[in-house]
């Protein structure tokens, strides 16, 4: 059973663990406290992105396009969250020695660790987990810019300076 351990402000581990069952967005968080989140940039040679459109069964945010990721596992660091999400996700299996940390910001209970990667992951490989994925598709940066709906975009302002 999945459990999540909650951190500070400042991504230090509380000790505080969610049970997945007991895990009910914002409200189940205590005041200081912050559940982690990990998503990964995956960036081709032509400099495109690949967003991943979220599938309409899910709670949050159903068919809005985003990038692959997801909650840190209690016990678990930041780049393998990435990793394990990635081969979930998307059945593209990485090293953690290829990520590299992009930025990292935070919302009411929530903080996201962004990492990215260049690497040419070619859409016909990827095994989509469709009980989370509905599609993939590489995005140029202009595309990004006038994409409506697209979970969090606060990574693209980082993402842009190293571009």
């Amino acid at each position: 059973m999945e459990q999540f351990e909650l951190v500070d402000i400042n991504g230090n581990k509380t000790g505080t663990i969610i049970n997945v069952n007991n895990y009910r967005g914002a409200e189940s968080i205590p005041e200081g406290e912050y559940i982690p989140i990990v998503k990964l940039v995956i960036i081709n040679k032509d400099k495109k992105i690949l967003l991943q459109k979220r599938s309409m069964n899910k709670v949050a945010n159903p068919g809005q396009w985003g990038l692959t990721g997801g909650k840190v596992n209690a016990g678990e660091d930041t780049l393998t969250t990435a990793i394990r999400e990635t081969y979930e996700e998307i059945g593209i299996k990485l090293n953690k020695e290829e990520l590299k940390f992009l930025c990292k910001y935070n919302t009411r209970k929530a903080i996201f660790i962004i990492y990215y990667i260049e690497k040419d992951v070619n859409i016909e490989d990827c095994k989509m987990q469709t009980k989370e994925v509905d599609e993939l598709r590489y995005f140029s940066i202009d595309e990004l810019d006038k994409l409506e709906k697209v979970e969090g975009k606060q990574w693209l302002k980082e993402l842009k300076a190293i571009l």
